[in-house]
């Protein structure tokens, strides 16, 4: 399946979780994805204090790519960077990875 559709099967979802990784260190988050009115994607969290977490991703380009698996359902990675030195990740993913959960 497309980059795309996994993007759009997740934007469907009442919660998914967002992961950003810089230096080593992922941050997770849940909340629900959203197509803005321009057509870029937005990640949106919040928490029962009322505390907003967003974050503006972008369109699906060259550096997104996604699998669907039984054991880690949907997973979007996102890439900035060149593949010597990545200088962010971020993952938007269907359930929390095991080695997160466990």
């Amino acid at each position: 399946m497309a980059v795309e559709d996994d993007v759009r099967r997740l934007s469907q979802m009442d919660s998914i979780y967002l992961g950003w990784t810089v230096g080593g260190l992922t941050v997770w988050h849940e909340g629900r994805l959203q197509r803005a009115n321009d057509g870029t994607w937005n990640f949106r969290s919040v928490s029962r204090d009322g505390t907003i977490v967003a974050f503006q991703i972008g369109t699906v380009g060259q550096n997104w790519s996604s699998q669907d698996t039984p054991a880690d359902g949907i997973a979007v990675n996102l890439f900035w960077g060149d593949a010597a030195q990545m200088t962010a990740q971020v993952q938007l993913r269907q359930q929390l990875p095991q080695q997160v959960t466990n």
